[in-house]
Formats: structure tokens, C-alpha cells, sequence
């Protein structure tokens, strides 16, 4: 299977799109663009965007789409606004990596609505991995209609940057239901708030996963998982917890011959693959 880093649908440098590749059922351009040609994405965006993405799903693919957007140069503020749209009856994978590749200290803010039309299912992998002195700041809202389906893992990786984040699941649909996980691990002094709300309505099923893992004395992670509910028949859970690397763990495999940069970096890879 490809990877967002090795075969990106939509590839960003900066503020410059690179490529933009093409898929059968698929409509990529810019979001600028979108909000040019169908009038119906005003409804979504909530002013002309200057930049971002819009991804509207037609039909069912058998390829994970990908997009990857990167900052390479020094105090760079990307502004992302994008939109993904996935059409009723499909069953699509996606996968979205934002990053930046050097200490440029950069800024990185996104907005992004996510919509499942009535009985399509959504598997989305969210990775966001940031540097020192970078700041990054993500507003993510997914609509899920009737009986719509979405699974998503959404990690941030700060490694001295600042990270502010809020995800909102809506279940408007009936028979709706989304499985969400959030991870965060905090390094070098990396600092996070994040937000993450289910609501839920009428006859809906939601699960809500929220888990931090600081890596050194410097760093700190406030997270705030909440359900808010109006009807008697939706089933929404939610649970979180932070922690910090295992002392015993480090030795154990410190014990093993790994330094303890490498044994760091396998217990933290344990946890995003957990």
C-alpha cells in the first residue's frame, strides 16, 4: 500500500502545491478553486479560502488516497483550509500527513470539514509531526449522516513546537457511528492543548480515545475529551489518560544493548502503532 510520504493525490511545499494527481470518481483542486466552480461548498467554507484543499469522493476507490503537505523553509505560516467530501455508499481510505522537515519554526493552522454522506464508511489517518519552535494549530469537523461510518486516528508528534488542536464528531445521521482516537506525544519541551467533542443524536454510536505520552520533564499535555448528547438513544463512550515513558522500560531495554534514544524511540513508536 502506498504512503502519503511516497505517492501523495495532493502535495504541498510551503505555500506552493507541487502536484496534484488524479484518480477515477475523484475531484482534487485547490480549495480556492472549489469555492469558484460549485457554488454548494459555501455552504462548508465559511469565507473564500486562500489555501487548502478540496477532495470530493465519487466513487469507491481500492487505493488509499494520500495528501501530505510539508513546511521546508524558515518562518513560513501555512493557512490550510480544506474540505473533503465522501458521496453516499462508498468505502474510502485516506490518509493526510502535514510535517515540517527542518527547524525552520514555522506556523501551520488548519481548518478542515470532513462529510459522510448516508451509508458510506471513512477510515481517515491524520499524522502531524512538528518541530522545535513550530506552531501548529488544527480545527477538524466531522459530519457523518445517515448510518455513515468513520474510523480515524488522528496523532500529533511535537518535538519542542506548540500545539493547539480541537476535533468535533458530529452524528447527525441516523444509525451513525465513529470510532476516534487522538494521540499526542510531547518532546523536548513540547506543549499541547487539545479538545476533542462527540455529540450525538438520535439512534447514533460513538466512541471517543484520548492518549498522551510525554517523553521528558520539559514537556506538557492538557487534554480535554468531552460527549455532549440530546437524545436518549445515542450510545457515546469516552476515556483518556497521559503518562509518562516506563523507567522500567527504558531498562529493560536498556538492558538489551539499545542507547536510550533508540529505546526511547521504539516505546514511542509501540505507542502510535498501539
Amino acid at each position: 500500500m502506498k504512503s502519503a510520504e511516497n505517492a501523495p493525490n495532493f502535495y504541498q511545499v510551503d505555500n506552493e502545491i507541487r502536484s496534484i494527481g488524479e484518480a477515477e470518481g475523484v475531484i482534487l483542486m485547490p480549495a480556492s478553486l472549489a469555492w469558484k466552480k460549485f457554488d454548494w461548498t459555501k455552504d462548508y467554507f465559511e469565507k473564500k479560502p486562500s489555501n487548502g484543499f478540496f477532495l470530493w469522493i465519487k466513487k469507491s476507490q481500492e487505493e488509499r488516497l494520500n495528501t501530505l503537505v510539508e513546511i521546508a523553509s524558515k518562518n513560513i505560516f501555512q493557512k490550510m483550509n480544506n474540505l473533503i467530501v465522501v458521496e453516499k455508499g462508498l468505502n474510502i481510505k485516506l490518509s493526510s500527513f502535514c510535517r515540517s522537515i527542518k527547524r525552520v519554526k514555522g506556523k501551520h493552522f488548519a481548518k478542515a470539514k470532513i462529510v459522510i454522506k448516508d451509508n458510506s464508511s471513512l477510515d481517515f489517518v491524520q499524522r502531524n509531526a512538528w518541530g522545535d519552535k513550530d506552531e501548529f494549530k488544527a480545527d477538524y469537523e466531522f459530519i457523518l449522516d445517515k448510518n455513515a461510518k468513520l474510523k480515524t486516528t488522528i496523532t500529533n508528534l511535537g518535538q519542542g513546537s506548540s500545539i493547539t488542536t480541537r476535533e468535533d464528531v458530529y452524528l447527525l445521521g441516523k444509525k451513525s457511528s465513529a470510532d476516534v482516537r487522538i494521540k499526542m506525544i510531547g518532546e523536548n519541551g513540547g506543549t499541547f492543548f487539545s479538545q476533542s467533542y462527540m455529540h450525538g443524536e438520535d439512534e447514533v454510536k460513538g466512541h471517543l480515545e484520548c492518549s498522551g505520552l510525554i517523553a521528558d520533564n520539559s514537556s506538557t499535555i492538557t487534554s480535554i475529551p468531552g460527549i455532549i448528547c440530546n437524545s436518549s438513544k445515542a450510545e457515546l463512550t469516552h476515556e483518556a489518560s497521559i503518562g509518562r515513558i516506563s523507567e522500567e522500560k527504558l531498562m529493560y531495554l536498556r538492558m538489551r544493548g539499545l542507547t536510550e534514544k533508540k529505546a526511547t524511540e521504539l516505546i514511542i513508536k509501540s505507542f502510535l502503532n498501539s
